[in-house]
């Protein structure tokens, strides 16, 4: 008798502790699943921001190139009169910034008493891309110009002019006009014959085109 009870003692003895030994291990299991589980969500969640953040900077680069394309395809050698009434040339450029006269400011119907020509401006101020155009072409001390936040984050912003030296040979130009139209006129200064726009984001990707300015049409 003395030994069934010590025998059945050491079976409930063995069995108690095979039971902590499984809720061990099953709490290893569950930590083990939730950390799996959580690191996975984390990364899923990671995921879905580089997604959402890649597709909001598509966004803004399509509609960053959108106002490039419909400008520059539309440049003209149209100069202007700054505020205090200096002439302008058509099209000016410099480091971060380029500033030019374009066709096709839709004006329905003629409602607004306004040209359907427009003057505009590309410039990288503080790592922004800001498009900026004015009511008016000949402007005065009183005019206001509009702005629109075109892209942030951005590295750099060039723009060069493709022109023929005197010596017959094509040129990439950093600045427009070129000192070698410093003595004509700004009225009969010429266009470049192409102009290349690139934007370089603080991530590495590049925004590149090219544009072919269009036919004087001032003869």
């Amino acid at each position: 008798m003395i030994n069934i009870q010590h025998a059945t003692s050491r079976q409930r003895s063995f069995q108690h502790g095979f039971t902590l030994l499984e809720m061990v291990i099953t709490i290893a299991i569950f930590a083990f699943i939730y950390v799996w589980v959580a690191s996975f969500l984390s990364s899923a969640l990671q995921g879905r921001e580089q997604l959402k953040e890649g597709a909001d900077e598509m966004e803004r680069n399509q509609r960053a190139v959108t106002f490039l394309t419909l400008d520059f395809e539309q440049l003209i050698n149209r100069p202007v009169r700054d505020p205090y009434g200096d002439p302008q040339p058509a099209i000016l450029g410099r480091d971060n910034y380029v500033e030019f006269t374009r066709l096709g400011w839709s004006n329905p119907f003629g409602l607004r008493k306004r040209s359907e020509m427009q003057r505009v401006v590309y410039a990288l101020e503080d790592d922004t891309l800001y498009r900026r155009y004015w009511p008016v072409l000949d402007t005065n001390v009183a005019t206001e110009y509009q702005q629109d936040v075109l892209i942030d984050r951005v590295e750099r912003f060039t723009v060069r002019y493709l022109d023929l030296t005197p010596q017959g040979e094509w040129q990439w130009l950093e600045l427009w006009p070129d000192v070698s139209m410093t003595a004509v006129p700004v009225w009969q200064q010429r266009l470049p014959k192409s102009i290349e726009v690139e934007i370089e984001l603080e991530n590495g990707n590049i925004v590149h085109r090219y544009y072919r300015t269009v036919v004087n049409p001032w003869g």
